[in-house]
């Protein structure tokens, strides 16, 4: 999972581009949920990579930083 954390931060601004004000859910430096809470975006990505851990991330609405 630290690859994950390594994969937000080297993507920051096009992520915070992109999901200002949404949770994403990472996982293998992918983003695999996105939605208006943390639930949202596990399930998505519980969907998405079934059995596979992911980190949830939510990113600011209001800076260039996630």
């Amino acid at each position: 999972m630290s690859d994950d954390f390594a994969w937000l931060t080297e993507h920051s601004l096009e992520i915070y581009q992109k999901y200002a004000g949404k949770w994403i859910a990472v996982c293998e430096g992918e983003v695999v949920g996105v939605g208006d809470t943390a639930t949202e975006a596990a399930s998505q990505a519980e969907s998405a990579r079934p059995g596979k851990e992911f980190i949830l991330e939510a990113v600011d609405p209001e800076t260039e930083r996630v």
